[in-house]
């Protein structure tokens, strides 16, 4: 993807994953993305749990728990890790992610933060992203590749510092 100045292996990577929502003719609805235990999860850090009812609209209270984990400060991988924590604590069936999509919860958590090639992330990036629904400039034109490797370390710091950290 050029305007997220993806490599061809995180592209083909991240496209795989839809593989399962796919019908038989390849093609795929973005609701479709909203089916529960394929992508969608519990433990989001925006959005309510399946059981809860309403698992796709933006909570703004939540947003703002995302925030507050930051204490003030910019949302690094170590203020994610406490979010992390604090929403398998909230989550009603937090013992229970398939390994499927433990790794999938783990690699979202990061995702947005690798997508920004930033070392830290400030409110007002945070706020464009996920209440605009849009990318900031500032990322769209920054022109650091944007690599699998890279998705997975930061994945791994993030775990680290989920059990070493929190």
């Amino acid at each position: 993807m050029a305007g997220l100045h993806m490599s061809n292996t995180l592209a083909s990577t991240l496209a795989h994953t839809l593989h399962p929502l796919c019908r038989a003719d390849g093609t795929f609805d973005l609701r479709d993305m909203r089916k529960h235990n394929v992508l969608e999860h519990d433990r989001s850090f925006t959005r309510l749990d399946f059981q809860q009812g309403d698992n796709y609209t933006f909570q703004p209270a939540m947003f703002q728990a995302l925030l507050d984990d930051a204490e003030g400060g910019p949302v690094t991988i170590q203020t994610l890790a406490k979010t992390y924590v604090r929403r398998k604590k909230e989550c009603k069936r937090s013992d229970t992610l398939p390994f499927n999509l433990w790794v999938v919860n783990l690699t979202e958590t990061v995702s947005f933060y690798h997508t920004t090639a930033m070392s830290s992330l400030s409110k007002e990036t945070m706020t464009t992203f996920y209440v605009e629904e849009r990318f900031p400039d500032t990322i769209l034109k920054n022109p650091k590749k944007r690599t699998l490797l890279g998705l997975v370390w930061d994945t791994t710091i993030l775990m680290c510092s989920i059990v070493f950290r929190t």
